[in-house]
């Protein structure tokens, strides 16, 4: 048994599911609106089911763009999970809220989702 890739996994699902770039890093050149996500902890919580905590940041150019790409992935991850082979549940951690770049100013909603996946075969 081994534990998915679950950034990639939710980077190609989200791809199909919003209409912005989706990476792991914030790309270089920068688009005009784009998600980042990215594990930020979560354990295993036995050798079959891991539970990875994963951040998502929708940048924008204006506030409102930011906002409902960002709303836009939630919807996504908690009603269309089941479409990412393994993943057997999505729960909010925290909903989306407002925080800028600091270096750049540019709009930013953040939030984090624990995901259940199971171990592949």
């Amino acid at each position: 048994m081994r534990f998915t890739d679950i950034e990639s996994t939710v980077i190609a699902f989200l791809e199909e599911r919003v209409d912005v770039p989706v990476s792991l890093r914030v790309p270089s050149p920068r688009p005009s609106a784009f998600l980042r996500a990215w594990r930020n902890g979560g354990a295993a919580a036995n050798r079959v089911v891991d539970q990875p905590q994963i951040t998502v940041e929708a940048w924008a150019s204006d506030d409102e763009t930011a906002a409902r790409i960002a709303n836009e992935a939630r919807d996504a991850l908690l009603q269309q999970y089941t479409a990412m082979p393994l993943v057997r549940r999505v729960q909010d951690v925290t909903g989306p809220y407002f925080t800028p770049d600091e270096d750049t100013e540019t709009p930013v909603y953040r939030f984090t989702v624990q995901l259940r996946v199971r171990a592949a075969r």
